[in-house]
């Protein structure tokens, strides 16, 4: 992709964080980000310590549907989202809600000091907890790689 479409989508999607922000869009309450964030702390981990099946346990039906096992699923993430499938660190940054869907952007710092911005998307399940629907990844403007 290039670089200019790259810096497009990064600011269109940082441009929808502020208007959605000035919008008066409801934040989640402060039990409901824990559980986000809690969800997405443990998917990283388990990317880290190569628990693949808690990987893939915490992603939301339609994505297990698509992808159809945890094989399938980790070779995506290893070849599309080295970033997340190895980080060095991350760090939690803004939550928003808009209609049933969660944005947590998650700031990452890959093994080569690379950083990253990361925004996933989850939604509550039936049952109550939170499954990740997607993430969309760009470069952090102005980061040393």
């Amino acid at each position: 992709m290039p670089y200019k479409v790259k810096l497009f989508t990064a600011t269109l999607i940082l441009s929808l964080f502020v208007l959605f922000t000035h919008a008066n869009a409801q934040t989640q309450e402060s039990k409901d980000k824990i559980a986000i964030q809690n969800v997405i702390e443990d998917q990283l981990n388990a990317f880290k310590s190569k628990d693949h099946e808690r990987a893939f346990s915490h992603a939301a039906p339609l994505v297990k549907e698509i992808f159809k096992n945890t094989d399938k699923f980790i070779s995506m993430v290893q070849n599309g989202y080295q970033a997340i499938y190895n980080s060095h660190s991350y760090s939690f940054s803004r939550n928003l809600e808009l209609g049933d869907v969660v944005y947590q952007e998650v700031l990452i710092t890959d093994q080569n000091g690379k950083q990253w911005q990361a925004v996933y998307t989850l939604r509550q399940q039936d049952d109550g907890s939170w499954k990740i629907t997607g993430v969309k990844m760009e470069p952090t403007q102005g980061a040393a790689t």
